[in-house]
């Protein structure tokens, strides 16, 4: 099949828009038939911060984890060609996309790309994390066992020499396995667009998981609430997170409220949710969190700039000495 690769006439013709355009963040292939065929652009999002992740989380449209294609994205002054064969996309058809990712870059021109890689994971394109490892900002790529003539011949070493002009880095398993991200929560899109205005001083965004649907829903969402009138937008008996643009410091808080009225499972859910809507969600729509707290009672509510994670609350696991729910002992190993 690799020999007969061909590309259509459209392809061909948006993947030249997509160099000379740098507003296009990525452009997406199907491979059908020996042909590859494009399919709609990804532009750069508008007006937000992060550029490259918020970038990134737009691919989470285009991305089905049953589902494999080719995909093109650019990064800086760079184009990174992905073959994305996910775990959960029919077996033969991952087999033709990985026998065809080198035509697929020949018939582009290998000149224009700069890497290549393969990713089993949505995840592992569409987490910033994933491509500091790649650059080397994480820890390093560990490269992955392989058999010749198979899928699994690809997770290995680098196939390119080093004349090559685009360098093959093939599939490498991450050392953080993103565990945040394939765990986080459906979320309503007015809560999304809420987490986008945390800009100015007193901006306050109030979100809970419906316990029915575990979807992240809009409590609130309001502007020039002074600190001390925070505390009385908390509820008592239903766990919440509230977003909090401090106006002193111009600081971020995240403030955690698990009610010991609300019930187990509430509590339980809630508790599943943040670490996805803290490090993906959040920071994907510019709501970056500076400072933590995490409470039991609205009463508890204290905001001290110093510390990274503030409050009065129980450690839900007690050796010796607690602080907050961060459990110490002497000689406990320090990362």
């Amino acid at each position: 099949m690799r020999g007969e690769a061909e590309l259509s006439p459209s392809a061909r013709e948006a993947y030249d828009s997509f160099l000379s355009d740098t507003s296009l963040f990525a452009l997406p292939f199907r491979f059908t038939d020996g042909s590859l065929q494009s399919l709609e652009a990804v532009y750069y999002p508008q007006g937000l911060k992060s550029s490259f992740q918020n970038a990134l989380a737009e691919l989470d449209a285009i991305l089905d984890p049953k589902t494999s294609l080719f995909l093109v994205i650019r990064r800086n002054v760079s184009v990174t060609a992905i073959t994305f064969v996910p775990y959960l996309a029919e077996k033969g058809t991952r087999q033709s996309y990985i026998d065809s990712r080198h035509d697929f870059i020949r018939l582009l021109g290998e000149k224009g790309i700069s890497s290549s890689i393969i990713c089993k994971e949505v995840g592992e394109i569409t987490d910033v994390r994933a491509w500091n490892e790649r650059d080397g900002d994480g820890d390093p790529w560990m490269v992955a066992h392989h058999s010749a003539h198979t899928e699994e011949a690809l997770d290995a070493e680098t196939k390119s020499d080093e004349n090559a002009v685009t360098k093959d880095l093939g599939h490498r398993v991450t050392k953080c396995r993103l565990c945040d991200r394939r765990m986080r929560n459906q979320i309503e899109q007015n809560a999304v667009e809420a987490l986008k205005n945390l800009n100015e001083n007193e901006d306050c965004v109030q979100l809970s998981v419906d316990i029915t649907t575990e979807k992240l829903v809009l409590n609130f969402q309001a502007s020039n609430i002074a600190p001390d009138e925070v505390a009385a937008r908390i509820p008592k008996s239903k766990p919440s997170y509230t977003f909090y643009r401090h106006p002193a410091s111009g600081l971020l808080y995240f403030i955690n409220s698990s009610p010991d009225a609300a019930t187990v499972k509430e509590r339980m859910t809630h508790t599943m949710a943040v670490p996805g809507l803290v490090n993906i969600i959040a920071k994907e729509q510019g709501a970056a969190t500076d400072r933590k707290v995490e409470i039991h009672d609205p009463e508890d509510l204290m905001f001290e700039e110093n510390d990274e994670t503030i409050g009065r609350f129980r450690s839900i696991y007690l050796l010796n000495k607690s602080v907050g729910t961060e459990s110490v002992w002497e000689g406990m190993p320090v990362a």
